[in-house]
């Protein structure tokens, strides 16, 4: 198998090669499938990210006004949550990525869903990141929140090497799949 380093090279190309319509076509499939995931419309609160290189730009799901959406700050080495309703409600944060510029942070144990970005996941949810494990120790400091691994089928590839301190997601939303994370054999859903 190879290295978490060479995978992570190979996929950065992989997603940087998926055409700007075919981006934006992809996204929308992968947002009405959240959307019709039970989880998601029985959740209130839901952490999502604000995307950044290339991944999956779902911000469309802030017109589903009924839901309260946060997004990460870094604190440290963790992640708290914060609310943002729309994109005026972002500043440069840690690592140049966007992080709500107000709003206390809510207690993660109050959060129904989080969407999970990663470079890459494979068929039983198990995610590689960017190495800095900040959403590794979130998903195992809060293991009875609902996780959708999000990523485009370019990236959603068989097996990844696993670490002890590798947490996977309950499932993962693709364009084409909902592959949860307790069929190991990757059915799609």
């Amino acid at each position: 198998m190879q290295s978490k380093s060479d995978i992570r090279k190979i996929v950065l190309e992989r997603r940087r090669g998926i055409d700007s319509d075919c981006r934006k076509s992809s996204e929308n499939l992968i947002a009405d499938r959240i959307r019709s995931l039970a989880e998601y419309r029985d959740a209130s609160v839901v952490a999502l990210y604000y995307p950044v290189k290339g991944e999956a730009d779902l911000l469309s799901l802030l017109a589903d006004r009924e839901k309260t959406f946060l997004f990460p700050k870094v604190q440290g080495d963790r992640l708290s949550f914060h609310p943002a309703a729309n994109l005026d409600d972002f500043e440069a944060g840690s690592y140049g990525i966007p992080e709500p510029a107000a709003g206390k942070a809510f207690r993660v144990r109050d959060i129904d869903l989080i969407l999970v970005p990663a470079l890459c996941f494979d068929e039983r949810g198990h995610r590689l990141g960017y190495g800095k494990g900040y959403y590794d120790r979130l998903l195992k400091d809060n293991p009875g929140i609902f996780t959708v691994g999000v990523c485009f089928d370019e990236c959603h590839v068989t097996g990844l090497p696993v670490e002890p301190w590798d947490v996977h997601v309950d499932c993962v939303v693709t364009q084409t799949g909902v592959f949860r994370s307790t069929t190991l054999s990757g059915e799609v859903q």
